[in-house]
């Protein structure tokens, strides 16, 4: 009874809303350009055409593992119901806890960053502050968790679209003042090894687009709301990334060794004022997309332990809210000490997921796409454990 009337308070969610949220949880699409590619890329962005294009492809196979498994499955249970469906539900649970453990680091010590390594990029006067604001932003993050989810869908949706308008902002910004490079499409000399990381380091940013598949079991029409919205979030997210992306294979090393690049770019061609606007965007992207998780994973929490979404989402603002107030001991070490756990969670948690696929679908095929995927994943894990993550943060 209380699990019907959890979905009975947010079922039906609209086709546009969850494209919406889609878009929005795609790396927080601004932030993938303005804040990580430069970073991700690394020697690559001298190709950075060609490293952004073939990361969107590098990333087809576990897209496509998430629309094969969305054809039948649309829940609350998102990649667990993946896994249940193809393994049991004792692989489920395992699978559900490394990423629960994953989202619960990434949470706090995501608002450390952007409050302690990405406002002060903008404002710099900002430093006494920031401790305030490490209070502060968890507090609104709960705040909107727990309000009711269409109106902030609509929000999100809102802040999704002004997120892609900054961005052929800045890709035409670019052109207009580095002109066109026709060579960002094509091999650059700094060898296939530098070429082939920094394809791998720019496809695993796009790795929280799963976090949609959690929200399958309020999206009206289901499983063809979730396929559809899925798969056109990551092609409007990846026309828009490459077009902002491919002129910063002539940019000036200044700009692209930047804090935040977005900004330099903005800052260096367009004056402050635009360069405040991309700023403040930037760290609103990657808010949002922290609000993302929060959601899915109050949705995991309801599938997986059968808790009702309101409590749920009570039961991870506790650790949220403490956890960022233990950061302000010491919040440089807070963010180093908890990125890598999260990551490793994170990516072994969408390896269980591809790993089992062929055991859903059996064909030949199934298992060259589940290999390829795997393999993104288990190079993301070689990223953590040889500590270059080409973040850029």
């Amino acid at each position: 009874m209380g699990l019907e009337a959890d979905s009975r308070e947010s079922a039906g969610l609209p086709a546009p809303l969850f494209l919406g949220f889609a878009v929005a949880s795609i790396g927080g699409p601004l932030a993938l350009s303005s804040l990580y590619v430069a970073g991700a890329a690394g020697p690559a962005i001298g190709s950075a055409g060609l490293t952004t294009l073939l990361a969107l492809v590098a990333f087809l196979p576990a897209l496509a593992i998430w629309l094969g498994f969305s054809r039948r499955i649309a829940s609350a249970g998102g990649l667990y119901a993946f896994v249940e469906a193809a393994a049991g539900p004792r692989a489920a649970s395992i699978q559900a806890a490394m990423w629960t453990v994953s989202y619960f680091l990434y949470l706090p010590y995501t608002v450390t960053y952007i409050v302690y390594d990405l406002l002060p990029v903008v404002f710099p006067g900002i430093d006494p502050y920031r401790w305030e604001l490490e209070l502060a932003v968890p507090v609104g993050l709960v705040a909107l968790a727990l309000a009711p989810l269409a109106p902030v869908l609509v929000a999100v949706g809102a802040l999704a679209a002004g997120q892609l308008l900054l961005m052929a902002a800045l890709g035409g910004l670019e052109l207009a003042s580095l002109g066109v490079q026709s060579g960002s499409f094509t091999p650059s000399e700094i060898g296939g090894t530098a070429t082939a990381k920094g394809v791998g380091n720019v496809s695993l940013l796009f790795v929280c687009g799963s976090l949609p598949l959690f929200l399958g079991g309020e999206a009206r029409g289901g499983s063809r709301t979730v396929r559809t919205g899925l798969a056109a979030a990551f092609a409007i997210v990846g026309a828009y990334f490459v077009f902002s992306a491919f002129p910063l294979a002539e940019a000036p090393r200044a700009i692209v060794a930047a804090p935040v690049p977005g900004v330099a770019i903005a800052r260096e061609f367009a004056g402050r004022p635009l360069a405040i606007v991309v700023g403040l965007a930037t760290a609103a992207s990657v808010a949002i997309l922290i609000l993302a998780e929060y959601i899915a994973l109050s949705r995991l929490l309801r599938a997986w332990l059968k808790l009702r979404i309101r409590g749920a989402l009570v039961l991870i603002a506790i650790p949220f809210l403490a956890a960022d107030a233990l950061s302000l001991i010491n919040p440089q070490g807070f963010y180093d000490q908890l990125l890598e756990p999260s990551l490793v969670a994170l990516y072994l948690s969408q390896l269980l997921v591809f790993a089992v696929y062929p055991l859903y679908r059996r064909r030949p095929s199934t298992l060259l796409i589940a290999a390829a995927a795997s393999a993104l994943m288990i190079y993301g894990l070689y990223t953590v454990a040889t500590n270059q993550l080409g973040l850029g943060t």
